[in-house]
């Protein structure tokens, strides 16, 4: 028997090592920002914001939009193991970087560094909320040019439904842009975020169903854990914006409880795909049909 190495196919090991880098960065780069965060407290002396949006406005402000930017780059990037879940991560991300250009409201109260307290946020709004619909369109244009020559249409069954109501989203965003900029000032941020939050949720309850259809019943349970501890602690964050005026630290703690089972999702999903691509390589290794 001969001790010499398997060779490797080397364009197969580059995707896997690119997907996993893909993983574990949306992990890292929720840390950057709770790091940057927590440092401003410290810089503050022990001070801490009502939200982690509003560490927009002090010396986090270059972590917490670059963090934003890297999330939402990661999730369009990513190829989700079906077409739904696909989509629903497109517009999660496209949602992300919504929520790094349109800041919330200035709320900023404690000591040190920040943004000068005259600075407008409605010129930057305007700009670059214009840049990301522009570059948007012209990358969901090549991806259903290129997705119809491969298979001959964008997309099919459930997550067609799921493209439209997508659409139908961004479409409300951009007619705010146009419409009422200052609205969109206004809600834009808030808005954003629980949309992205929800899309996640979604993401995580489809990967419990590809999980359980390639066999993972361990990892099964993981995400239904996590997907309900999502969904609640999302929920409380909308009822504590609602019933009490305004921010309080009650949210920001809520916020970092969210951030963190976000962070978790994605360590499980790393643990359960680190040989593999995706679902679909999994089911074929087990002699399933692929997953739709």
């Amino acid at each position: 028997m001969s001790d010499r190495p398997q060779p490797v196919d080397r364009r197969s090991l580059a995707v896997l090592r690119t997907y996993r880098y893909l993983r574990v960065s949306t992990v890292v780069v929720t840390g950057l920002l709770m790091v940057a965060v927590l440092r401003q407290i410290v810089a503050a002396g022990g001070c801490v914001q009502t939200s982690i949006s509003a560490y927009y406005f002090s010396a986090a402000h270059s972590a917490f939009v670059a963090a934003l930017c890297v999330i939402g780059a990661s999730l369009i990037v990513y190829k989700g193991s079906t077409d739904t879940e696909d989509v629903v991560l497109n517009f999660a991300g496209f949602l992300a970087l919504v929520v790094a250009f349109v800041p919330t409201a200035r709320e900023y109260t404690c000591p040190g560094p920040a943004l000068p307290t005259t600075y407008d946020v409605l010129p930057g709004i305007t700009n670059n909320v214009l840049a990301l619909f522009v570059a948007g369109a012209l990358a969901e244009a090549v991806r259903v040019y290129l997705a119809r020559r491969e298979t001959g249409e964008p997309v099919g069954g459930s997550a067609r439904t799921v493209l439209l109501l997508g659409y139908a989203v961004l479409l409300g965003f951009l007619v705010a842009y146009v419409a009422a900029p200052r609205f969109l000032a206004d809600y834009g941020h808030s808005t954003a975020a629980v949309l992205m939050f929800a899309g996640i949720i979604v993401v995580v309850v489809l990967n419990a169903s590809s999980s359980r259809t390639v066999g993972n019943a361990a990892y099964v349970r993981r995400y239904h854990a996590v997907a309900v501890a999502m969904g609640l602690t999302l929920a409380v964050v909308i009822a504590l914006h609602f019933a009490l005026r305004g921010f309080t630290h009650t949210i920001i703690v809520a916020e970092v409880l969210l951030i963190g089972e976000f962070a978790l999702f994605w360590a499980i999903q790393t643990a359960e795909l680190w040989t593999v691509v995706d679902k679909n390589e999994l089911a074929e290794q087990r002699g399933l049909p692929p997953l739709t």
